[in-house]
């Protein structure tokens, strides 16, 4: 599903590097240090892209040029730092004596308070670099909106009071924004909204239009209009304020801002920073619709190429292992012996190709593969944890489903997603060989009004792709990269949205002084 908002993702960070160095120089007592930042962009080599000054006659440099990257979680951002003491004013590295370097993604950076490493020129120490990471990003402000309304009324004849909700709309019609709808009430004063600052201006800075629709709400998802009012975006600031309704069957309609608060938001970032721990776990279609793993026309047969399960698997693993210290989980599902059984706990991602590839030789397939035991498996893992730590567990679970079919338990996976999205998880399934997989499309177009049993989802939880789609368009290595890229895309935006539902803080003290 397309989020509502342009991605949280989308963050400027500030690195700010110094250096603890042991030079031996011929050319001068003291080391005349320059810094050099190369990155590697998916599909192309190694590329300068920054420098910081020349510090002059320093072992310990404390570079003041702050070096400012745009960070995306669903990408590998690989870097390299370069260390030279500087001969002269030449712009050429070449003219300038190579120091060290170390070579890190920026994942490695933002996960910690202060990332360091040595510096290394064949195989030896030539000193450490330290590096900090600061979210710069102009996104970090939000406003906590109360509205109410008075005199609503439905059309036509009914004499009970609406179910109201209300919308906050783009110029473009666009939803930002909806309050929950409250029952059999005329007078309703909605429980408070947040609307991020970013989208209340356009491109030049200038505040946008708006509409405010109110609608009455129906089951069956055909709501009815109660009116609708043009606004301003500034006037969100300006509470209280009164909007008449226009298209109203009452004419004394109107909806109040009886009160507007900005506030500060915590960012992704600030999570991860703090201690924030990722738990990735593979769950792998182990049902005959795979076809026989003796016989190359399996989607499991090893061979020569990687099967379509290894690739999207280590696609989405070298991206996502920064941040959960390269500790895997691993389930089959579909498989003759249990809904789901043989999880494994293992390292780097080579560690979860490998214990794929042994699952093969030991697993006998099954006939019915359904998407909600591995899903219920792996919130229960989550509930557990928050047992376990209580308030203190900030740890975010990512499910990954692998299926070969359509969904074969559409309204118990349907259960288990809204009962999952009250949890800290995510959940990603990617279409693997020719399925048309159309019960997976319809599921995340339901997504933002899924329910069961009368239960909302608490909020967006699910992403889908196909991965046959990507390797259409594209070579193997860049169908990857697109696939994990499309599937990560929104897992900043729920985390965050997770923790901000349970009121869970980032644990940096200093994160939280400097919000204050």
């Amino acid at each position: 599903m397309t989020s509502h908002h342009s991605p949280i993702s989308s963050i400027e960070v500030e690195l700010s590097i110094s250096a603890r160095l042991l030079l031996e120089s011929d050319a001068s007592p003291k080391p005349d240090p320059l810094c050099v930042v190369f990155n590697h962009p998916f599909g192309r080599g190694w590329q300068e892209y920054a420098r910081t000054e020349t510090q002059r006659d320093v072992f310990n440099p404390e570079f003041h040029n702050k070096i400012k990257i745009h960070y995306c979680f669903e990408e590998e951002q690989k870097l390299k730092f370069q260390m030279f003491d500087t001969d002269s004013s030449s712009h050429s590295l070449s003219k300038h004596t190579y120091v060290g370097k170390v070579q890190c993604t920026l994942a490695d950076i933002v996960t910690v308070q202060d990332y360091s490493a040595d510096i290394m020129l064949n195989g030896v120490k030539r000193g450490q670099l330290i590096i900090s990471a600061t979210d710069v990003s102009h996104n970090r402000k939000e406003l906590e909106l109360i509205f109410s309304a008075s005199h609503l009324r439905k059309s036509g004849l009914s004499f009970s009071f609406p179910d109201p909700f209300l919308d906050i709309l783009s110029s473009k019609k666009t939803l930002i924004q909806r309050t929950k709808f409250l029952s059999n009430i005329k007078n309703p004063v909605w429980p408070s909204i947040s609307v991020p600052f970013r989208v209340l201006r356009n491109s030049r800075g200038d505040y946008r239009q708006l509409t405010l629709q109110c609608y009455h709400h129906c089951k069956d998802g055909h709501h009815q209009l109660l009116g609708e009012a043009e606004i301003h975006a500034r006037q969100l600031l300006e509470a209280p304020a009164s909007f008449p309704l226009k298209k109203s069957p009452s004419s004394k309609a109107v909806i109040q801002l009886t009160e507007s608060k900005t506030k500060r938001v915590h960012s992704f970032l600030d999570y991860i920073s703090s201690g924030t721990k990722l738990h990735c776990t593979f769950a792998i279609d182990f049902t005959d619709s795979n076809g026989d793993p003796h016989l190359p026309s399996s989607l499991h047969h090893i061979g020569r190429d990687p099967t379509q399960y290894e690739l999207a698997m280590r696609a989405i693993g070298d991206v996502i292992q920064d941040y959960t210290g390269e500790m895997f989980s691993l389930l089959n599902f579909g498989a003759r012996s249990t809904p789901v059984s043989h999880e494994l706990h293992v390292r780097g991602i080579d560690g979860v190709v490998n214990a794929y590839r042994s699952c093969l030789h030991s697993i006998q397939l099954g006939q019915t593969g359904c998407l909600s035991p591995p899903i219920e498996h792996v919130a229960r893992s989550a509930k557990k944890r928050l047992e376990w730590r209580g308030l203190n567990c900030d740890d975010y679970s990512v499910l990954v489903l692998l299926t070969c079919r359509e969904i074969a338990d559409v309204s118990q996976t349907t259960k288990a997603i809204v009962e999952a999205s009250e949890l800290p998880m995510s959940v990603l399934i990617v279409g693997i060989g020719p399925t048309t997989f159309s019960s997976m499309t319809r599921l995340e177009e339901d997504t933002g009004k899924l329910s069961h049993n009368g239960h909302n989802a608490a909020r967006d939880i699910l992403k889908y792709a196909q991965f046959n789609e990507f390797l259409e368009k594209y070579d193997v290595m860049a169908g990857g990269f697109q696939l994990a890229k499309h599937l990560l895309a929104d897992i900043p935006e729920q985390l965050v949205s997770y923790m901000k539902m349970k009121g869970i803080l980032p644990k940096n003290k200093e994160i939280l002084a400097n919000l204050n």
